[in-house]
């Protein structure tokens, strides 16, 4: 029996070896456009901004062309109010910022060249930049609405932790660079009150990849 053994190792040897199992380490970085989506996120009161992200990758290849792909990213969230309606007087303007510390974990799928992605992420809220005014829209007779003042958000306003899907795709080279396309979008509301509004964003990246250690 242990001879058995033995025979059947050493003629799957070169198969094993042919199917080596890589960490590879490297870094991204790229930009996109931010938004949110849910019911209380009309497209016509909202609109999308620029968004950047930068951060660091650890990919496993534990099953040739399947890779397991996890990233620790700085991303920039958000929208811009164009004029969402706060009550039947009043609305927003501007952009409200939400900065997050965002974790994807992700199954890559290689064919030559091509790459597809998806799976889960989690993120957590670092911090928040808001440029947003209140105006008051009753102006009588039709006349330019007037600033009532900033509108200040702070944390407590918002969800501690974000999650969601990401899926995506791309082209990665031998050299180690790769390009890709990716959509991530929340699964939950971003704003800790009564709001159903969720982070939406899409993320046009460049990156490098080290070569493969056992």
């Amino acid at each position: 029996m242990k001879k058995k053994i033995l025979l059947l190792l050493l003629v799957l040897s070169p198969i094993l070896a042919a199917e080596a199992q890589y960490f590879r380490f490297g870094g991204k970085a790229g930009g996109g456009v931010a938004g949110a989506s849910g019911n209380d996120a009309p497209s016509d009161q909202i609109n999308r901004y620029a968004s950047i992200h930068v951060g660091l990758i650890a990919a496993y290849d534990f099953a040739a062309p399947i890779t397991l792909h996890s990233e620790l990213l700085y991303i920039k969230k958000g929208l811009t109010y164009s004029t969402y309606d706060v009550n039947p007087t009043e609305y927003y303007s501007g952009d409200l910022r939400l900065n997050y510390l965002e974790l994807p974990l992700l199954v890559k799928y290689r064919a030559g060249g091509l790459f597809a992605e998806a799976g889960p992420y989690l993120g957590y809220l670092l911090s928040l930049n808001s440029d947003v005014s209140r105006y008051n829209s009753s102006s009588a007779g039709g006349a330019t609405p007037q600033v009532i003042g900033p509108q200040n958000f702070n944390r407590n306003q918002f969800q501690a932790f974000d999650y969601g899907y990401a899926i995506g795709g791309g082209l990665a080279f031998e050299n180690g660079f790769f390009m890709g396309l990716r959509h991530t979008g929340g699964l939950r509301s971003f704003s800790s009150e009564e709001l159903n509004m969720r982070n939406s964003v899409w993320q046009i990246s460049i990156g490098y990849l080290l070569p493969g250690v056992l």
